[in-house]
């Protein structure tokens, strides 16, 4: 098409044609059935669809239309220079230069921008997805280059700028050529970001393509350095952060790429983790910073301590790579690294549900990225009536109705359904149900219509946190509980407790919670009939530790065997987290350089913990039965007896 407009500019023997010869040789080569408006280029068409909000894009058309007309030319086909027409207000196509081969631009656009050349050590933002593939590329900040009061940004070849329409509010891409007529107030472009947020953000960018405005799925990476000043000081950018990676740390294992959990909150807001969930980014409360720890200290860091790799010497956010500090030969210094925060573009899920007996509950449900409930986004029927959201404080999704919003917000948990437990609703799984005056059990059926799952369940998570919240009961203690409520509201089910407790082990917590809500009893009146308080239960879970490290202790100084009883047994069924910290425990007591490798190794045997932990226990000549024992004695006989930090 390109080679075809020159063509039409340089009129075959050097003449110009036309704006009617121009017209009538388009519609030849595009086949019959194609209008094409006398004087109108098709990408000046499209840009001008994409007028400000609110603007008519008709209102002014023959205007434009003669505008265009008279400027388009054979030079400007052609991509020789020319005067763009500096009409206020109007909203004119990119320059249509003939772009040769990247890395060398024409003469008329190295002429057509500020003259000085671009410093590629300054901060960045690459785009990689568009259609138009010349526009793929890292842009450079020109902070001298400022346009509408905001600093441009310029592609290494100075062919491509991206700058702020201030009449508008938003960001543009657009060629080298239009500089001129965007100094002179115009807005042209290639391509802009409707939803008027930062240019790092991946989704809203719209872009001109085959005659109309198109979505593009991007990746963005916005760069920065320790030697530029802070770049991430707008709160409503910071919110924006989903995944930071970094380069530079003397430590290798920190150069990694974070991703946000917002359901992991530690002391007080969201934490970032690596893919294999040993490293992560946290706010230190106390110390008022952002730091990167690892996974052994992530029950002292819940419990308001402050250890770490790295740390940031002010309270700036942790995207910013200058103020960064990390230990190098023992000593505190300040880092030299590099930050890139990563955005792709998100297409919002799109789900079908069905099995619930209220029909208005089997339908499809779109997702709002932008309407995050209790920390995740929502998704919403197409009447706008009813909704799946997060229930932060139950750990669960449920469905709720537009009349409990604003419940919803507040944190508390209103539904006319909810799951059974905290994975993603998309997931088979059975549900809860409103039936009459009580709850039912229900099998709904989950079929993805558009979009990706995109789950933030950790990969290898500690439960410690969890069963430390709350009431310090035990299991047992749990199903006497629940065993009192049914003995009190329905001892007819007092028959089927042995299947309900199978069925909801290493989950008692929450089963005592759903049979009170059920039967309307009160947690805390019936939790008061136990035997033994909180205290007297970690009192006594002290003494048994001290029991069990003294008998061990007597043992080894007889030379005995203390877990001699476990020959000939096998390792528990454990949990992943389990299973990645005896690993763990392992390489710290036998080859502790293998620390440096336990993400890459984590990830390698992603839901085979299990194969793992016996593969190293074979390797070391370790019991795998005995050296869970022993591990396991040892952390209890730590939790009780030491004193904090």
């Amino acid at each position: 098409r390109e080679r075809h407009l020159r063509q039409e500019a340089g009129g075959g023997a050097g003449q110009a044609r036309g704006p009617g010869e121009r017209c009538r040789a388009r519609q030849a080569a595009s086949g019959p059935g194609r209008a094409c408006q006398p004087g109108l280029g098709s990408c000046h068409w499209a840009l001008r669809r994409g007028a400000a909000p609110g603007r008519d894009p008709g209102a002014h058309g023959h205007q434009e239309e003669g505008e265009v007309g008279r400027e388009g030319g054979a030079g400007r086909r052609a991509g020789l220079g020319h005067r763009p027409v500096a009409t206020t207000g109007a909203v004119l196509g990119p320059a249509s230069v003939g772009l040769g081969l990247r890395g060398k631009a024409p003469v008329a656009q190295q002429r057509a921008g500020p003259g000085s050349e671009v410093d590629r050590t300054a901060p960045s933002v690459q785009y990689k997805g568009f259609s138009k593939v010349d526009l793929d590329d890292r842009y450079y900040e020109r902070a001298a280059v400022v346009v509408n009061g905001r600093p441009t940004y310029w592609s290494g070849d100075g062919q491509f700028f991206i700058y702020w329409q201030g009449e508008v509010q938003r960001w543009a891409i657009c060629d080298a050529a239009s500089y001129a007529a965007v100094k002179a107030g115009q807005l042209p472009g290639w391509a802009y970001k409707e939803d008027h947020k930062h240019l790092c953000q991946a989704s809203g960018w719209m872009e001109a393509w085959n005659g109309e405005w198109r979505t593009p799925d991007l990746e963005v990476v916005f760069r920065s350095s320790s030697h530029h000043p802070p770049q991430w000081e707008d709160p409503v950018a910071q919110t924006l952060i989903t995944s930071v990676e970094y380069h530079g740390f003397t430590m290798k294992e920190l150069n990694m790429r974070y991703y946000l959990r917002p359901g992991d909150v530690v002391q007080g807001r969201p934490s970032f983790w690596d893919a294999s969930g040993v490293y992560f980014i946290y706010w230190q409360q106390s110390m008022r910073r952002w730091a990167i720890c690892d996974l052994k200290c992530l029950e002292a860091v819940r419990n308001g301590q402050c250890p770490g790799w790295a740390y940031r010497a002010d309270s700036a956010h942790f995207a910013n790579a200058c103020g960064w500090v990390e230990t190098r030969n023992g000593e505190w210094v300040d880092a030299i690294i590099e930050t890139s925060v990563v955005g792709e573009s998100v297409r919002g899920l799109k789900v079908a549900l069905s099995g619930f007996t209220k029909p208005d509950l089997n339908t499809q449900y779109v997702e709002r990225p932008d309407e995050q409930i209790q920390g995740k986004s929502s998704l919403w029927d197409p009447s706008g009536t009813y909704f799946i959201y997060w229930q932060e404080s139950m750990k669960r999704w449920a469905i709720c109705d537009m009349v409990s919003l604003q419940l919803a917000r507040s944190g508390l948990a209103p539904g006319w359904a909810y799951r059974k437990d905290s994975q993603h609703f998309s997931r088979a799984s059975s549900w809860m149900e409103v039936w009459g005056k009580g709850w039912r059990d229900c099998t709904v059926r989950c079929k993805i219509l558009e979009g990706v799952v995109r789950d933030s369940s950790p990969l290898v998570k500690t439960e410690a946190a969890e069963e430390a919240s709350g009431t310090q009961l035990t299991a047992s203690q749990y199903r006497t509980l629940v065993r009192k409520v049914y003995e009190m509201k329905n001892p007819t089910k007092l028959s089927d407790l042995d299947l309900i407790f199978e069925k909801y082990t290493d989950r008692e917590p929450e089963l005592f919670k759903q049979v009170c809500e059920k039967y309307g009893a009160d947690p805390d009146e019936v939790a008061s009939q136990m035997p033994h308080t909180a205290a007297e239960v970690g009192a006594e879970a002290e003494e048994r530790a001290v029991i069990r490290m003294a008998k061990r202790e007597s043992a080894d100084a007889a030379g005995e065997d203390p877990y001699a009883h476990l020959e000939g047994a096998e390792v528990p069924e454990l949990k992943a987290s389990e299973f990645a910290l005896l690993v763990q425990a392992v390489y710290e007591r036998f080859n502790p350089k293998k620390l440096q490798d336990l993400g890459r190794i984590l990830q390698k045997f992603k839901g085979r913990e299990r194969d793992l932990y016996l593969e190293v226990c074979k390797k070391y000549g370790v019991h795998p039965a005995k050296y869970h024992a022993r591990h396991q004695d040892e952390q209890d006989t730590q939790d009780h007896m030491a004193e904090p930090a």
